[in-house]
């Protein structure tokens, strides 16, 4: 919890516990009914994936917590040598509240916008968009936001609780006040929205993108070094498309 913890701190499902998930039902059990009974044509692969892929991001997560537990208790390349404490592994027991935050949005995004059913697989001029906004405007935003974060009005009422976890796990990235996390969304949802409203988006660069974030925030906070520092003396500009634990 944040030192002076700001409105909006808790998310909504917080009383529903482990049960969280159960949200989501209507609209898992609707586009699987829409997958299987309709016939091909009318069939929206993107609508039916949605469920799966979070699935899929929570694996992938899990993945990173295994590997960095394991690095951490073997005690190679770490770069904070402190055990992990109880209170921190409470506290971050809720790091799939942002997948189901994410999923949430996704089915009422599917809706409320007509442009973003029935999806492509591929298109790449939706993919090279995505890259270029995230480079670019994201980015810049995203820094901006990060600094007005630990200001500290802002700082006391909502990242500190982010910055409570001292020796960080990838799911650390994550573990955020909900405020926190629209604010998040609302910044990383720039590509998704000018693909959709361009007609360039696709399932690819929507599961890609996610799949980038993820993949950042988890090698970015784990408490190992996974790039090996000689990459960046061979690859200079590589400092600019990542960051690292360290």
């Amino acid at each position: 919890m944040a030192s002076k913890p700001g409105i909006l701190t808790d998310w909504p499902w917080k009383p529903l516990g482990s049960f969280k998930w159960v949200i989501l039902a209507p609209w898992v059990a609707h586009s699987s009914y829409c997958f299987l009974r309709k016939d091909e044509k009318e069939r929206d692969l993107g609508y039916f994936l949605v469920f799966p892929y979070m699935m899929v991001r929570m694996l992938h997560d899990q993945v990173w917590i295994t590997l960095s537990r394991h690095r951490t208790s073997k005690g190679k390349t770490r770069i904070l040598d402190k055990g992990i404490e109880f209170d921190q592994v409470d506290r971050e027991s809720n790091w799939d509240d942002q997948i189901l935050f994410n999923g949430l949005l996704f089915y009422i995004g599917l809706m409320l916008v007509p442009e973003a059913s029935h999806l492509p697989i591929w298109k790449t001029d939706g993919v090279i968009i995505t890259i270029l906004l995230h480079a670019g405007p994201v980015e810049f935003l995203y820094y901006w936001l990060h600094r007005a974060l630990h200001h500290h009005f802002l700082y006391s009422r909502y990242h500190s609780h982010h910055h409570s976890s001292i020796v960080t796990e990838p799911i650390t990235s994550v573990i955020h006040p909900f405020a926190e996390h629209i604010a998040y969304f609302v910044l990383f949802a720039i590509p998704l929205y000018t693909t959709i409203i361009t007609r360039t988006a696709s399932i690819a660069s929507f599961a890609g993108y996610l799949a980038y974030i993820d993949f950042m925030n988890n090698m970015g906070h784990c408490n190992f070094e996974f790039i090996p520092n000689s990459l960046f003396s061979i690859f200079p500009l590589l400092k600019y498309l990542m960051y690292t634990p360290s």
